[in-house]
């Protein structure tokens, strides 16, 4: 049996890390980290998913004193994440560093458990769509959100999410109709 959270509703959850606790914190890790770690790994990878993901809640502590919780929490977490991976990708772009001396005796990260199999080879093929049809494609199948929800974290029309998804799912299916064709 899960524990009762002392935080019932987003409203309380908001005031309670707006105010600094660090049971607030936790709670809003708990509430929402698998669905910011399985797009941040539709977004980058296994290697970078958990990175991003921890930075996506420290620069949420940092900006909650300014959330005016006029977006409900997983959205601005969404678009934190997008944030995130822009810089993530802007500093990759510059830094080309030399590999450490014994890193490739180190294993990669596994991938998340949370994840099955089949879910994994097609976030393989997603992560071949442009990144404003990949975070759509994710948030909408994977993660359940609706056209609204989807385009308040992603900053646009509900239109252009209409407009994406169709797109992400016709690009997604000449992905899986060339892969399969190499089988």
């Amino acid at each position: 049996m899960e524990p009762v959270s002392p935080f019932p509703t987003e409203a309380d959850l908001v005031a309670a890390c707006r105010a600094g606790r660090r049971d607030a914190f936790d709670e809003l890790a708990r509430r929402h980290y698998g669905r910011i770690h399985r797009l941040a790994y539709a977004m980058a990878g296994v290697e970078a998913a958990s990175d991003l993901a921890q930075e996506t809640f420290l620069a949420a502590v940092r900006a909650f004193p300014s959330f005016r919780g006029e977006a409900q929490v997983g959205t601005w977490l969404v678009s934190i994440l997008r944030n995130q991976y822009t810089m993530w990708l802007r500093g990759r772009k510059r830094w080309r560093l030399a590999p450490l001396e014994g890193e490739s005796e180190r294993l990669p990260a596994p991938p998340p458990s949370t994840l099955e199999k089949g879910v994994r080879e097609i976030l393989e093929r997603v992560k071949d769509l442009p990144e404003e049809l990949r975070t759509t494609l994710v948030l909408f199948y994977v993660d359940g959100l609706k056209y609204a929800d989807i385009a308040q974290a992603m900053e646009c029309p509900i239109g252009t999410v209409r407009s994406r998804l169709f797109e992400a799912r016709e690009r997604l299916k000449t992905l899986v109709e060339k892969s399969d064709d190499l089988r």
